[in-house]
């Protein structure tokens, strides 16, 4: 839809206005309240012009003025509200907040009444107390009739005389701790500290460490060499029985030297001196023979 703007000939403010509401329609400015009209030229544009508002009629009394002008102000009042969301939502909130201070306070009052009934309605059910029975004895003609009532004695204050307990016989004893005998003496024991559980080896990935080069020019015995094995491999090997008894293999000299292996070449050729082999089972090393063929 066609948008045209036109500018206020009053107070210069930018209106925009759509296609169908020109030719020859009047409005007022939204800020001035000017009466315009727009009008088209002989050359078919559309321009602006201000409507001279007609002469006060002298008649008109200077309050009909004020109230036209106090209607003028309160539609300026109402436009800038409506053009402040903020303002708006703050009346909006202070309103309610009263409105909510109205009803507690009204609570307030109608509990207060409510109290108030309550406790007149219970002092008027208090039953009226009836007048003594003495009253009617002070009529000159009842005392005449009655008899008089002699007075009666005092009864005597009864007193109950505590029993009196007899004292204790003194006996002339002495009481003497006895030390048992035969008694364990009591020793305190130092506290063990706790073992530290190591994380177990994995044999398996272990058996592949990489090993630039390993030099054992001197002859050393093989069980010897075996334990520096279960040093580098941080594992206790299993070895046979047949193995354990026989010291002579144990003490075969070994003299070793490769380069560029793994702990499991390694450990392979250093048996195959003393004709051993070894097997991994449930993560152990155990050390055999080599079975003949």
């Amino acid at each position: 839809m066609d948008v045209t703007t036109f500018q206020c000939p009053q107070c210069q403010t930018v209106l925009r206005l759509r296609g169908k509401r020109l030719a020859d329609s009047t409005f007022h400015c939204p800020d001035c309240n000017q009466l315009l009209q727009i009008s088209q030229t002989a050359e078919g544009s559309s321009e602006i012009s201000l409507i001279t508002a007609a002469p006060t009629d002298k008649a008109d009394s200077p309050l009909s003025l004020k109230t036209d002008s106090w209607i003028q102000t309160l539609r300026r009042g109402s436009r800038s509200l409506t053009s402040s969301p903020v303002l708006i939502s703050w009346i909006v909130a202070g309103s309610g907040g009263f409105l909510i201070l109205l009803m507690l306070l009204n609570d307030h009052n109608s509990s207060e009444k409510m109290t108030t009934l309550n406790q007149t309605a219970t002092v008027s059910e208090t039953p009226t107390p009836l007048p003594a029975a003495t009253e009617n004895l002070e009529h000159p003609d009842i005392k005449e009739q009655q008899p008089a009532v002699p007075a009666l004695p005092e009864p005597e204050p009864i007193v109950l005389e505590k029993p009196v307990t007899p004292p204790l016989p003194i006996v002339d004893q002495e009481l003497v701790a006895v030390k048992p005998e035969h008694t364990p003496a009591l020793v305190a024991k130092k506290p063990q500290p706790a073992a530290l559980l190591s994380p177990e080896t994995d044999v398996t990935v272990a058996l592949q460490i990489p090993i630039i080069e390993f030099r054992q020019p001197e002859a050393i015995p093989l069980k010897k060499m075996i334990r520096q094995l279960e040093e580098m491999l941080d594992t206790k090997f299993q070895v046979a029985e047949n193995i354990q008894s026989d010291s002579q293999l144990l003490d075969t000299p070994i003299s070793f030297s490769l380069k560029n292996t793994t702990l499991s070449i390694l450990l392979k050729q250093i048996l195959s001196k003393a004709a051993l082999t070894f097997t991994v089972k449930s993560n152990k090393i155990h050390i055999q023979r080599v079975e003949a063929l």
